[in-house]
């Protein structure tokens, strides 16, 4: 039976990062991982981003598992079994994500009785954690009290005291094993020592107005993406909360990964298309169209 790990968190939490660094730690232990992302949009960078550190990668795009895509869903990880025959599937969904509805998945006709939920995974931001609750607290909410396995992003880039934060978490979920710490600290004796015990399933609600907008980009200057990055914190454009995408800057590929007021700009070596995905509300297409096209 397959084992299907669960990398929850909300938009920018690090999901990807500790994606790359979970399917590295199966590696050396002689273990066959696949990946699969789910990116609420058009443009799956995720997937693109671990494909090129040369690991298997899938992508569900257009929508999230909660809303239109359990089929979709259903039907990757069923082709991902039998065509690769990993032991473990790493599954990172879209940070609009509802663990129940991952339940419904398992519990599909196509994978009842040959899969099986392994460690969930929740990645709490560190930094923007009360700004993502009181936006979206029922989303965060039950993505903590439904992981097995906590871990806190952004530890270095937080200025103040983490055990405020961690009592949060505790609050929210009192059981899981839960990590603070800075994530270059996490050896194979700590992934080791995990075990896996999955939270059963909570009810709960969910809806959301999210929406979203995928653009392909012409080639700018690093002044314009500075400009694109100033203008977003201003609110122009509406209420952003994720931006997430490959452009080409200056003549050469540039990851952006935007979570509301944090910017984080790296190279990118790996192969992919000019193209980024906006999530947010109330937001100004047409505005950010034009930016992009003009």
């Amino acid at each position: 039976m397959t084992k299907i790990d669960v990398i929850s968190g909300f938009l920018g939490a690090g999901k990807t990062t500790f994606s790359s660094i979970l399917l590295k730690y199966y590696l050396k232990k002689g273990l066959t991982p696949v990946y699969i992302a789910n990116e609420f949009g058009q443009a799956v960078i995720d997937a693109q981003i671990i494909e090129s550190k040369g690991f298997k990668a899938l992508k569900i795009e257009g929508g999230c598992i909660c809303c239109s895509l359990k089929n979709d869903v259903s039907n990757t990880v069923a082709w991902a079994m039998e065509t690769f025959c990993p032991d473990v599937i790493v599954f990172e969904p879209s940070g609009i994500f509802v663990f129940n509805n991952f339940i419904d998945v398992i519990k599909s006709d196509k994978l009842r009785g040959k899969c099986e939920i392994g460690n969930v995974f929740t990645i709490v931001d560190g930094v923007n954690f009360n700004a993502t609750k009181a936006l979206y607290g029922s989303f965060i909410y039950n993505q903590i009290r439904n992981a097995s396995i906590l871990l806190v992003s952004k530890l270095e880039l937080l200025d103040r005291d983490p055990n405020e934060l961690i009592c949060d978490i505790r609050n929210i979920n009192p059981d899981g094993f839960l990590t603070a710490k800075v994530w270059d600290s996490l050896d194979d004796e700590w992934f080791d020592g995990l075990s896996d015990s999955p939270i059963p399933n909570v009810p709960g609600n969910h809806s959301h107005t999210i929406q979203t907008q995928t653009i392909t980009p012409r080639p700018i200057t690093q002044d314009e993406l500075d400009c694109f990055i100033k203008l977003q914190e201003t609110g122009k454009w509406g209420d952003i909360y994720r931006i997430k995408g490959l452009l080409m800057v200056d003549g050469s590929f540039k990851h952006l990964n935007m979570a509301l007021k944090s910017a984080d700009v790296t190279d990118y070596k790996g192969l992919g298309d000019a193209t980024i995905t906006i999530v947010g509300n109330a937001i100004n297409k047409e505005a950010i169209r034009e930016f992009f096209t003009e």
